[in-house]
């Protein structure tokens, strides 16, 4: 089967040639006309139609001779070589037939039969030649004078021979009885050669090739079916012999469009599609392509998005950008210019434009075009809309004025706040004393006054403590312990803390723990029982009298992992206004007028405790039915306590030889806290492995004196040696040479798993770690580890 891109061209030269065939069996099967009556008549015919294919042959040569400049097939240029030699032959061969001048010696059918002969065989040779050779090499500028060369010496060659020794040659052509044998066999030779190129020409297009193959497979069975009518005359001007020239000019245009579509007709073509590529590309592209000059003046102007531009491209060429632009800008764009005329390339100016749809940024690359012509160089400029990224940017910038302004705040409070605490806490201090002695020395109203003093301080106190939590927690210093805590001892805790007041007013406290009596979350003991005690502190203080508060601990399937603590009451709730200001520090939310005591802090430090510590809190009321406060706390896994009881077991013995087959113990070297912190939670999901971590080299050599690991985890990259250095270490050890190490590293160039198994490593595992590949490479380590061990004790009880 033909290859695709043979198909259309090669319907079109099947259907010619099948024409022409038509066209021999015709002429052979059917005579209609005899010839010319007188040979004078068919000389002038003949001489033209020679001519035709002499100047058809010399074309060929003109197009195919520069194909080594394009790094073209060499098919191009051996055809044209061969056909500059078929033209020499071909004007020879007009020359010397019969009734012409002499050229040199006696024109004769002989003479001229014998330049055709050889001519015919040349075209043959030459294009069964370029049917064989393989397409892909190139033409090459020295290949080209060698082929011209040796067609050069042929022809002289034949010139020589056909002009003064033609006795040499066979008779071919006896006048009167017709061809000889030999002529008639020189044309089935030149027949077959044709035919065999043409069934190469076929194979070959089975595949893309980079001439045209159906043009040339054209060419040559047309010169077959001339070659087939040589055969057929009986005299050099009967119909046979002007048929057969026909169809030799045929063939001979089918080889001249052969190399035209490869050396002319294709690399137009192909320069046709790089610029439609290039427009397709230009129009894809959201920058403004410009071409300048020094001056700034506009020579070419393309933009895919007409909103780019200051104005319509049809009114920027020729004017200069002093013209178009501010004066600002346009010394920007000449500054660039400048840039790129020094450098060859300007990179990263960028100016502001009022457009007409707002004011955009742009940037700008500049590219030198060609080499320095003065104040005439031309540079092609890229202006790219970078209005997204500068918002972004200014977003970006006033974040972190805001941060930045957080923090300076921040600081600030707490040192004011910290000033605040020593003459407060001598006011307090006083007041107390006061309160003391009050009985001795001070009068009922005077006794009032201290106590308003004294709950003043307090208050006053109370809200510069939460001042320095709440600037402790938003500077990152809460100082939170995260363990395992039970969440039901922390609520019972808690109630003390309320209970006086809850009794004072008349309210009912109820608590339901049982689902998650035993469970254990996640956070810092004293954050959380702080948090507990504002979110019920604030459930009773804004609760009716004689109302109710319930507390509910449980876990929800719509959040695995999580566990769920609720704080109901039945106040008066909050409105929707209300709510939008819930967690804006110091805002009681008119409560502070109503003579119910609180800083307006207590809710903003939860929040943001809960979040520091991985939790969320979040709160629903409903005006005139009361309140719900959701805390929400990462619940402590399985896995994880399990870790957290066989932590603190350390086998202070080596466990080389230990019995004990359903522990496995695994060292990580490894100097990043974070690496070790993901290896740690990595191995959390094998409970039965003992993990040990040692910070460089020197700490691991070290504890392998004393506990001796099954299985070795090395970072090629430590701060006091390599990784390698420790794997050579630790093979000098006793048993060293059977322990298995596995090394870790983030430079994966190269060929790192090989480089590893090189350097004796029993695997490579790449950073960043993937958990489900280390746990498949970690599996297939512990079932050697395990396999090892087993033989090792087997081994140990057969001793």
């Amino acid at each position: 089967m033909l290859h695709h891109s043979h198909r259309l061209a090669m319907r079109r030269a099947l259907i010619l040639v099948a024409v022409m065939t038509m066209g021999l069996a015709l002429i052979w099967t059917v005579p209609f006309w005899a010839g010319f009556q007188k040979f004078e008549d068919y000389v002038p015919i003949h001489t033209m139609l020679e001519m035709v294919s002499v100047v058809i042959a010399v074309l060929v040569f003109a197009s195919g001779w520069n194909a080594y400049s394009r790094n073209l097939p060499r098919h191009a240029l051996i055809l044209a070589c061969a056909f500059l030699g078929v033209a020499m032959l071909d004007f020879a061969h007009a020359l010397s037939y019969a009734g012409m001048p002499h050229f040199v010696t006696a024109s004769s059918p002989q003479k001229a039969i014998n330049f055709w002969l050889v001519a015919r065989l040349l075209a043959a040779s030459a294009l069964l030649t370029v049917a064989l050779l393989p397409p892909e090499k190139a033409a090459s500028s020295g290949s080209r004078y060698g082929w011209l060369a040796a067609v050069l010496v042929l022809v002289g060659a034949t010139y020589w021979v056909c002009l003064f020794h033609a006795d040499w040659v066979p008779q071919t052509y006896i006048p009167g009885s017709g061809l000889t044998p030999f002529k008639i066999g020189a044309e089935y030779l030149i027949i077959a050669m044709n035919v065999a190129a043409a069934c190469s020409f076929w194979l070959q297009m089975r595949r893309p090739v980079s001439f045209n193959a159906a043009a040339l497979f054209g060419a040559v069975c047309v010169m077959a079916l001339s070659e087939c009518l040589f055969t057929l005359y009986a005299t050099t001007s009967d119909f046979f012999n002007v048929a057969g020239h026909i169809y030799k000019v045929v063939s001979y245009l089918f080889l001249y469009r052969a190399v035209f579509v490869v050396v002319i007709e294709e690399p137009y073509r192909e320069m046709a599609r790089m610029g439609d590529q290039l427009r397709a590309t230009l129009d894809a592209v959201p920058d403004v392509m410009l071409e300048l000059d020094l001056h700034g003046r506009y020579h070419a102007v393309h933009s895919s998005r007409l909103d780019t531009l200051i104005r319509p491209a049809q009114y920027l060429i020729g004017q200069t950008v002093h013209d178009v632009l501010p004066a600002a800008e346009a010394g920007v764009v000449i500054a660039a210019l400048e840039d790129a005329l020094e450098n060859g390339t300007s990179s990263g100016a960028q100016l502001q434009l009022s457009l007409p749809h707002g004011v955009r940024w742009f940037e700008l690359s500049v590219s030198r075009k060609g080499s320095v012509h003065g104040l005439d160089t031309r540079f092609i400029m890229l202006s790219r809309d970078i209005t997204e990224r500068k918002m972004a940017e200014a977003a970006l910038l006033e974040q972190q004025a805001i941060v930045h302004a957080s923090q300076v705040k921040s600081q600030f409070l707490s040192r004011v706040s910290h000033e605040l605490r020593t003459p407060l806490n001598a006011v307090i201090g006083f007041a107390q004393l006061l309160l003391h002695d009050a009985n001795a020395r001070m009068a009922a109203g005077q006794r009032l006054h201290v106590e308003y003093i004294l709950r003043a301080g307090q208050h006053l106190l109370e809200m510069i403590n939460d001042i320095l939590d709440l600037t402790r927690i938003e500077s990152g210093d809460a100082g939170l312990k995260i363990e395992p805590v039970r969440i039901c001892e922390l609520i019972t805790q808690s109630l003390p803390m309320i209970m006086p007041q809850a009794e004072a007013m008349g309210v009912t406290v109820s608590v339901d723990t049982l689902k998650v009596d035993r469970r254990q979350v996640l956070g810092d003991e004293r954050r959380i029982k702080q948090v507990l005690i504002n979110v019920l502190s604030n459930a009773v203080k804004y609760n009716r009298v004689g109302g109710q508060v319930t507390v509910h601990a449980s876990l929800v399937d719509t959040q695995p992992g999580r566990l769920i603590v609720r704080v109901a009451d039945t106040g008066r709730g909050l409105r929707a206004d209300q709510m939008k200001d819930l967690f804006e520090p110091f805002n009681r939310l008119g409560a502070d007028r109503e003579g119910i005591e609180g800083t307006g802090l207590g809710l903003v430090i939860s929040r943001r405790l809960m979040e520091a510590m991985g939790g969320e809190i979040s709160l629903d009321s409903t005006e005139g039915v009361g309140t719900t406060v959701t805390m929400c706390l990462p619940l402590m896994g399985q896995a994880a306590s399990t870790v957290a009881v066989l932590a603190p077991s350390v086998d202070q013995t080596p466990a080389r030889h230990n019995p004990d087959l359903n522990q496995t113990t695994v060292l990580c070297v490894e100097d990043n806290p974070l690496n070790a912190a993901l290896l740690r939670a990595i191995f959390d999901l094998r409970p039965s492995i003992k993990l040990l971590i040692a910070e460089d080299g020197e700490s691991a050599l070290a504890r392998m004196q004393h506990i001796w690991p099954d299985l070795v985890l090395v970072d090629i990259n430590l701060p006091d040696m390599s990784g390698v250095d420790v794997l050579h270490h630790i093979r000098t050890m006793p048993h060293g040479q059977e322990l298995l190490c596995i090394a870790m590293s983030a430079d994966v160039s190269g060929e790192p798993h090989a480089r590893a198994m090189a350097q004796g490593f029993a695997d490579f595992w790449p950073k960043p770690l993937n958990v489900d590949g280390v746990l498949l490479r970690l599996d297939a380590a512990l079932c050697r580890v395990d396999a090892e061990r087993r033989a090792t004790v087997r081994q140990g009880v057969v001793a």
